[in-house]
C-alpha cells in the first residue's frame, strides 16, 4: 500500500519495500510462491495468506507511527 512503482506480477513488491519486510515474511513469500501463479491467476492458498498477514503488519506499523 502506498507504493506507486510498477513491478512485474511475479514480484511481491518493489525492491525497497521487499527489503523493508522482516526476513520471516520474505521467507514465507518464497516458500509459498508457485512458479507461474502470476500467469494463471491462481496463487497458492499459503501465498494469499501470507500476503494478507503482510498487509495487516503494514497497517499496524503505519498506525504505530501515526
Amino acid at each position: 500500500p502506498g507504493c506507486d512503482r510498477q513491478i512485474p506480477h511475479a514480484k511481491w513488491g518493489c525492491l525497497a519495500h521487499w527489503k523493508a519486510l522482516p526476513q520471516h515474511f520474505r521467507n514465507r513469500i518464497w516458500m509459498a510462491y508457485r512458479p507461474g501463479q502470476e500467469n494463471d491467476g491462481k496463487p497458492s492458498r499459503e501465498y494469499v495468506e501470507v500476503t494478507r498477514e503482510i498487509q495487516e503488519w503494514i497497517e499496524g506499523v503505519r498506525n504505530a507511527v501515526s
